[in-house]
């Protein structure tokens, strides 16, 4: 009886991880394609710098020229507000930062305990997904279009009884 509790508590942990993971992916595609769109023009961020910090970089003078369009703001006005909103863009990314890396950790937990419940053979099956959702995280980071995931040429043989 408590073998099904631990089937039950590792399924629902493993649904609500693909839950969360598929939800951050849908908002980080969002936020992508919104944010390229709005960019088109202005070009990406100078070569050699890393993505969170151009975005950041642009994130300044874009609420500024946005604030300054639509509340005609005095010379004045854009001297005060300036250094708030490079002071809050720059808060902005060390949360990001923290939050990126605290996911981090916590994913890679939740892998190592999940691991741990698992068969030998379905550990192997386990570690091929996790490569394969890498795989297309870093596609997707570098601006490729992910690939579906490889389906191999023949079926996977039924896993032997107990």
């Amino acid at each position: 009886m408590g073998k099904t509790w631990q089937v039950i508590l590792a399924t629902v942990a493993i649904f609500l991880a693909g839950l969360v993971t598929g939800g951050a992916t849908a908002l980080g595609v969002v936020w992508v394609v919104r944010h390229r769109a709005m960019n088109a023009g202005q070009g990406g961020a100078a070569a050699g710098q890393r993505q969170g910090a151009g975005a950041m970089q642009q994130f300044s003078p874009q609420l500024m020229r946005s604030f300054a369009n639509q509340l005609d703001l005095t010379p004045a006005q854009r001297a005060r507000i300036m250094p708030i909103v490079r002071r809050t863009a720059g808060q902005l990314a060390r949360e990001r930062r923290e939050v990126q890396l605290t996911s981090a950790l916590a994913i890679e937990k939740m892998q190592d305990e999940i691991a741990d419940v698992l068969t030998p053979e379905q550990r192997v099956k386990f570690e091929d997904l996790v490569r394969q959702q890498r795989a297309r995280l870093q596609q997707f980071k570098q601006g490729a279009a992910p690939q579906p995931p490889q389906q191999d040429a023949e079926p996977a043989p039924p896993p032997a009884s107990k």
